[in-house]
Parts: structure tokens; sequence; C-alpha cells
């Protein structure tokens, strides 16, 4: 398995990785406080929880943690974080031919670090199996999109590929279908829809959508119905639905496609 590392940052996002990977942690700067700002409840006992984790805690400017990474949304917490592994698209294609359903998010063309960051905490918080997407056509992974996603990116399989096109085509050979968001006559509702047992969900980039070259790879063509004013959700929201219904379908999924 290929892996990365880098930084993540917010409060929520490290209580996250605290609690559910602690192991993953190398290191927490904390912005330098003092007085009564010092002796604060949250900070007594973050400061507990790692010392029991022996963690090392390293305490910096508030300056130090923008430059450190390039923002100032840092909420004064940072963790160096150990390597993660990734998934390959052959074990994802393994999981598919050894499972009798697999629930795949992809991403077409989500540039915008917040965005992706939101989707991936609906990822995780909706149980997908994995979140797949082009290394070329996405925001980096990075302290923007951990703390968007509160921690979910630490915690959600992911699997980066050099060609999105390719993968799913590669997964639609071993029995995984493969469904999109899109705005088309032909599309079907989302709340009338029945989800494959085995299935990628496909959302595309605000503005741009899916790319023609991977909406002709669609077996299924859905939108999520508006009923007010505004005639449109950002990625992330949509995202959301999309993955909502399908996790309330779980129990009862539909037919394993044939290969």
């Amino acid at each position: 398995m290929p892996a990365s590392e880098g930084l993540i940052m917010g409060r929520n996002c490290v209580a996250e990785v605290i609690r559910h990977r602690p192991d993953r942690l190398v290191k927490v700067y904390l912005a330098e406080q003092q007085g009564p700002e010092r002796s604060s409840e949250p900070r007594r006992l973050l400061e507990a929880e790692l010392k029991r984790l022996g963690v090392q805690v390293v305490e910096v400017s508030r300056r130090e943690l923008d430059d450190l990474v390039q923002s100032e949304s840092h909420q004064g917490v940072v963790a160096e974080v150990s390597n993660r592994a990734f998934l390959t698209l052959d074990e994802l294609r393994g999981l598919a031919e050894s499972r009798e359903d697999l629930r795949v998010l992809a991403l077409d063309g989500v540039l915008d670090p917040q965005n992706f960051g939101a989707i991936l905490r609906a990822a995780e918080c909706f149980g997908v199996d994995a979140v797949l997407w082009s290394k070329n056509r996405s925001a980096p992974l990075g302290p923007v999109v951990s703390k968007s996603s509160v921690g979910a990116s630490e915690l959600v399989p992911l699997c980066p590929v050099s060609n999105l096109h390719q993968a799913l085509e590669a997964l639609k050979r071993v029995g995984v279908w493969i469904a999109g968001a899109v705005v088309a006559p032909d599309a079907v509702a989302l709340e009338s829809f029945e989800f494959p047992r085995k299935c990628v969900v496909v959302m595309g980039s605000e503005g741009e959508g899916i790319q023609p070259l991977i909406e002709k790879s669609l077996d299924f063509r859905l939108f999520v119905a508006m009923h007010g004013v505004v005639s449109s959700l950002n990625v992330s929201q949509a995202s959301t639905l999309m993955l909502h219904a399908l996790a309330a379908q779980r129990p009862n999924l539909g037919d394993v496609k044939a290969t």
C-alpha cells in the first residue's frame, strides 16, 4: 500500500484522530497561551490526553502555526500524523470480487478543498467502503481538507488513482454498477432509485459536472429533485444526499450485477 503523511489542523479534527487513530499522532503543536486562557478546561483536557498517549506536545506562536499550515483556521491546534495507507485499485477490485455488497464514492474534479473535506466527512458518516478520485483532478489532501472533514480524511478508506475513467471501467468488469449525479432529461429521481448491491456513486465538479467520457460509462443517471427557488446544491450537499440514500438502502440493496 502506498502511503501519505502530513499535517492536520483544528480542534475537532485532531480530537477525532485522538479518539479513533491515536497511533497516527507523531507530534501536536499548540498555540502558546498565558494566564486564564492557558488553564481553560478544553486545553487542560487535551494536554492531559496527549500526555497519557505519550504524544509530544510543542507550544509555538500562532504566527508559526499559520506558517506551518498556510492557514489561520487551525484554532490553535495542529498535529503531525504518520503515514496512512491508501487503497490501491487492485485492492478495491479485490473487495468488489470478494464481497456481496460494496459502496464507493467517486469524485470527478472536486477542486475546492473545503468541499472535498465536507464530502469526505459525509462519506465516513455514511459508511462508504472507499472514496475514489483522480490525483490530477482533485484538491490535494492537506490541513484544509482535514479540518473541513473534521478528521474524516484520516479515517475513511481512500483510493486515489491516475485515471478515474479507467478505474471505473476496471470496477465494472468485476460486477460493480456505476451511478452518477447528472442534469439530463433521462435522469432518474434519487428518491425513486434502488441502488445495486455493488455500486459506485460518481459526483462531478461544480460548474462542469461529470466529464463526458466518464458520463458515458454510467449505468444509471440520477438527479436530486429541487422544490425551492434555488435550483441547485453545491457538490458537498448533493454528495451528502446521495450517500444518505445509498446508506438507507443498505439492509435491502438491489441485485448483484451479472459479470
